[in-house]
């Protein structure tokens, strides 16, 4: 079982415990907290099967992998009866052996990661609510990301996060980080614009005389990040060589330093962001459809600030206090209007477009009221050329939902209107802002509608 331990260890398994009395394992499972048991069945005092059935009764979430001399098929059959997940006969292949240990431990750690998703998806409340302080939401569909992210952030595999510019993907990579409760730091790059040579320079690091200018050995970002975290932002736009260095990076946790065939392991969890569409990418060519899925062993989609307006007013609130120490003034009040204006428009910058307007806004502010009239300069600054307020693009349906009659394109077109200037409190400005039309088109459409009831 010593040599078992050394080839476990190359791979990068560490804390590994060897036990010479089968009695002593049943001991020290709950001890240790076991993740997986290697198990010889020709041990002295106790027969293998009988540690078996007594690991799997007392401990059924914990793999258990056979090795032995025996060939017997009944033998092996029996085993498996009993729970064990693997069957290796002596002498057994390094490579064999480190492909099941691999396989087990990952199977266990999905059916873990299924149970929490589950777990936190019925009980609908966050744990360490603490850790997502910098994430100013109340909204549902940002609870259901949190409850998400409770539930993976254990894991120890990669994590893709996608979502438009200005959504807050690092902010989520780094609440990952958080409660994953790893050793290690959190090192972040954006590979954008990064070449193969510099993507693996960056990431791998070299030895002396790499390439010209290399005097001298250089760690990469890989080995900065040991036991703990490496987010890769913007990974849409990798080299195709660089792809194929970090899908082997994932699926053997192995790398090769620049100018040198010594291999590298890593034990650094790998988060991964884009803004990019991957899909479409796939069907052009241009992204690893097994680097995808190997990306995707979780999933995080953060949603564009205009499928969560109902945290407008904690961000606003956020960034204008912020604003307020920054310039040193007065954090101003809010009128109403302000909000009518901001959910008028699609805000394709998002959080980060928020800050950057509210910010702007009071730099120039002078009263005790934030007034709406530099917002309002910025949205008629971004309307598309038929006059409506520019939007990004759309990601779903809009939630407008009939029942019985289906209405005629007049009637709609009336109940739009009117449902515009009740939210904008009669302002036909703000209401004909809401609708994505200029002031003049909906006093025109106003003049023709017909009488109501009439």
């Amino acid at each position: 079982m010593s040599l078992y331990k050394t080839i476990l260890e190359h791979h990068g398994i560490a804390d590994l415990s060897l036990f010479r009395d089968a009695t002593e394992v049943l001991v020290q499972i709950p001890i240790t907290g076991c993740s997986l048991v290697l198990l010889d069945l020709h041990m002295p005092e106790v027969s293998g099967q009988e540690i078996l059935k007594q690991i799997k009764t007392d401990y059924p979430e914990i793999p258990v992998i056979v090795i032995t001399a025996d060939e017997e098929i009944d033998t092996a059959v029996e085993c498996m009866k009993l729970g064990a997940f693997d069957y290796l006969t002596k002498p057994v292949e390094h490579s064999r052996l480190w492909a099941s240990v691999r396989h087990a431990l990952e199977i266990a750690e999905l059916q873990r990661e299924v149970g929490n998703l589950s777990r936190r998806i019925k009980s609908g409340k966050l744990t360490n609510p603490e850790a997502f302080a910098e994430i100013i939401a109340d909204s549902e569909s940002m609870k259901s990301v949190f409850r998400y992210i409770e539930a993976v952030a254990p894991s120890s595999k990669p994590i893709l996060v996608t979502g438009e510019s200005g959504t807050g993907k690092e902010l989520i990579a780094g609440v990952i980080h958080t409660l994953s409760r790893r050793e290690g730091p959190f090192v972040a790059v954006n590979v954008a614009g990064l070449d193969d040579t510099m993507f693996s320079d960056s990431l791998f690091g070299h030895v002396r005389g790499a390439y010209t200018g290399a005097e001298g050995q250089r760690s990469g970002l890989v080995e900065s990040a040991a036991k703990g975290t490496l987010f890769l932002d913007e990974i849409g736009e990798m080299a195709a060589g660089s792809q194929i260095k970090l899908l082997r990076l994932l699926q053997e946790g192995e790398y090769y330093p620049l100018g040198t065939d010594q291999l590298s392991t890593s034990s650094a969890r790998i988060i991964a962001a884009t803004n990019a569409d991957l899909l479409a990418q796939q069907e052009q060519g241009s992204f690893r459809k097994d680097l995808y899925f190997r990306l995707m062993a979780h999933h995080i989609e953060v949603p564009p600030l205009r499928e969560r307006f109902e945290d407008l007013p904690l961000l606003v609130d956020h960034f204008l206090q912020q604003g307020a120490v920054e310039l040193k003034k007065n954090k101003p009040k809010v009128p109403k209007e302000l909000y009518v204006l901001l959910e008028s428009y699609g805000f394709p910058g998002n959080v980060r477009e928020l800050q950057s307007l509210l910010f702007d806004a009071l730099s120039t502010q002078t009263g005790n009221t934030l007034s709406p009239a530099s917002v309002r300069s910025y949205l008629d600054k971004h309307r598309d050329g038929d006059g409506s307020i520019a939007s990004a693009p759309k990601t779903q349906q809009p939630r407008i939902s009939f029942s019985g009659k289906f209405p005629t394109l007049r009637e709609a077109e009336d109940y739009l209107i009117g449902e515009a200037l009740k939210k904008a409190g009669g302002n036909q400005s703000l209401a004909a802002q809401l609708l994505g039309v200029n002031q003049s088109t909906l006093s025109r459409r106003q003049k023709k509608a017909p009488p109501r009831g009439g």
